[in-house]
Formats: C-alpha cells, structure tokens, sequence
C-alpha cells in the first residue's frame, strides 16, 4: 500500500511524498509508518493520537497540525492520504 503525505503552508504543498507499507493493522504499525515518513521527509514527527490512527484507518486520511509537533515546523498542516493500489483489469 502507499501513502501521500504533504506538508500545506497557506494553501500551497511544500513537500510531498509517496511513501510505500506494507499494512498497518495497529496503532503500533501506524506510528512506525508516520515515522518513515517523517524522516524520509525530513520533518519532526508529530505526536500521534488515537484519533489520528481511526481516521486513517476509517477515512483513509489523517492530519497533523502545529499543536502536534513539540518542535517548531515551517508549515501549517501535515496530512497522510492513504492511496489505493490500482487493480489490474484483464
């Protein structure tokens, strides 16, 4: 599976990334994954809430605002977006 994570300033991405996993089945996993792709990303990785994990799991879709992070960020809003793997038609 992949996901696109993308830090918002204003109205405008400043980073992007298409990050690949396996699966993430718990809160455990889905931590590991946002730290990937924090350090991919070169950010510091936000404090991850139960909340954030059920909306990414129910809503294939989470955010991150600067409250979330203990160290300073130059942007306003982190989100993930989990992507869906295209299905081959024959």
């Amino acid at each position: 599976m992949k996901v696109w994570a993308k830090t918002v300033r204003g109205e405008k991405i400043t980073r992007d990334v298409l990050y690949e996993y396996e699966h993430v089945s718990d809160e455990d996993e889905f931590i590991s994954v946002l730290h990937g792709i924090c350090e991919q990303m070169d950010i510091p990785t936000p404090i991850s809430t139960r909340v954030n994990f059920n909306h990414f799991v129910m809503f294939n879709h989470t955010r991150f605002k600067e409250r979330d992070f203990v160290e300073h960020i130059d942007f306003d809003v982190f989100e993930l977006e989990a992507v869906p793997d295209k299905k081959k038609s024959r």
